[in-house]
């Protein structure tokens, strides 16, 4: 899954170390040159985590990266333990998805816990993500699928 996603996101976006995105009081600098290779801000400060406020619910989200590249629509679900039977994903164009990749599959040595025979998906006209359209898809858990945008339905 990391592979996938490090190979689908490259040019249109960039991974970064864990933490960085989160906002720090103090400055975070790893050492270079400019600070004489020095360690001094160079530390994550995970006590913010328990401090009740902006932090407090930090980790409460689903775990489930969307997006899409062209045709394709890319859905990871990174939970451990949950999968979802239904979860919305927003898309920009109306019409069918097939699923093209699962990495649920067993002979990618996953759970099989998606329905094989299943593998064409219609959009509805429901908003989620800030589109139009969207897809109820099958999420196993720690997993991804790739969609491919096989008709364009124009209402």
């Amino acid at each position: 899954m990391i592979k996938l996603i490090t190979f689908t996101t490259s040019g249109h976006a960039y991974l970064n170390f864990m933490g960085n995105e989160f906002g720090h009081p103090n400055r975070v600098e790893f050492p270079m040159s400019s600070n004489n290779y020095s360690f001094m801000f160079a530390n994550r400060q995970w006590e913010l985590l328990m401090d009740k406020g902006i932090h407090s619910n930090l980790f409460n989200f689903d775990m489930v990266i969307s997006y899409t590249r062209g045709s394709f629509l890319f859905v990871f679900n990174f939970h451990p333990e949950t999968s979802c039977e239904s979860y919305r994903v927003g898309v920009e164009e109306a019409g069918d998805y097939q699923i093209i990749l699962n990495t649920d599959d067993t002979r990618y040595g996953g759970h099989g816990e998606l329905e094989s025979h299943k593998h064409l998906w219609r959009t509805n006209k429901k908003r989620a993500d800030g589109y139009q359209n969207s897809l109820e898809v099958a999420l196993p858990r720690r997993s991804a699928q790739v969609y491919k945008l096989m008709r364009i339905l124009r209402i």
